[in-house]
């Protein structure tokens, strides 16, 4: 019998090459190029909007035993990595902006091992509870555990993606209230990493963008006033000085709004949120 304390895995830390994320050779519904695809990426392509494309997550997800599931990029900033949310509608979104300004992904032990890997790291909640008892009383992680246990999700996996030129790389975390057995002893691994790289080529190689009207639903207060002041061609600085917020936390939120509004400067986000900031 296991402890409560043990550290259950799905893999070995296996330091390999990033592989490929393609499917041409699964049966299934066609792409446009007239390559085979996946089921889970068939009908994530043919979602007609997001409301059927987050019913068609929420089942995926659920088939595999989970609640949550938060797909995001990890970008290199002028300091550090940082992350940003690309499709998080199915977790609480208190929670993933919680994660984002705490700096947790600094400290997640889940995404420490998970980047090690191209495997899915499973995690139990008890497990990580016992490595924040070892930690010292100020250590962020006994933050970060408990914080993670307010959510009500008791365990899940995270699954790292291939990276991009620029350094990004690609992050899919399932949570669940109630995780199965199977689940944690990686008895799942094939359907979680089917979903993970489905998940994938849907965000990134068949290039699907994020409708401005999608975008501006997801957005936080502050991230609506930084738009105001975008639009108004007021720099970052005056930003900060204006939100009372560092510049730091302005790059941060720039960063996220270009990517939701899928652009790729300040004059592109500009037009592109042009009559939705107030």
């Amino acid at each position: 019998m296991t402890s409560a304390c043990q550290v259950v895995r799905m893999n070995p830390h296996d330091e390999g090459a990033a592989v490929p994320v393609r499917f041409e050779d699964e049966p299934g519904a066609r792409a446009a190029n007239g390559a085979a695809v996946p089921t889970p990426l068939a009908r994530l392509l043919a979602a007609a909007n997001s409301e059927e494309r987050q019913r068609t997550v929420s089942e995926m997800v659920g088939a595999i035993g989970c609640d949550w599931l938060v797909y995001g990029r990890l970008v290199q900033g002028p300091e550090r990595p940082c992350p940003v949310p690309v499709y998080s509608v199915n977790a609480d979104p208190l929670w993933v902006r919680r994660y984002a300004d705490e700096g947790y992904h600094e400290i997640d032990p889940r995404l420490h091992d998970a980047t090690r890997s191209w495997l899915p790291r499973a995690w139990t909640l008890a497990e990580l509870q016992c490595q924040a008892l070892a930690a010292a009383q100020s250590s962020p992680l006994r933050r970060f555990v408990a914080d993670l246990a307010g959510t009500g999700m008791r365990g899940g996996v995270v699954l790292v993606l291939p990276g991009e030129s620029g350094g990004a790389r690609h992050v899919v975390s399932l949570l669940a209230r109630e995780p199965s057995r199977r689940l944690v002893d990686g008895d799942l691994v094939g359907e979680v990493l089917a979903l993970g790289m489905c998940l994938h080529e849907y965000f990134t190689r068949h290039g699907v963008a994020t409708k401005a009207s999608e975008a501006v639903a997801s957005l936080t207060p502050v991230q609506r006033e930084i738009l105001g002041h975008v639009a108004r061609g007021e720099s970052d600085k005056r930003i900060a000085h204006h939100l009372r917020i560092s510049s730091h936390a302005v790059d941060y939120h720039m960063r996220q709004l270009r990517h939701r509004f899928a652009v790729h400067n300040r004059v592109q986000l500009a037009q592109a949120s042009r009559g939705i900031a107030s």
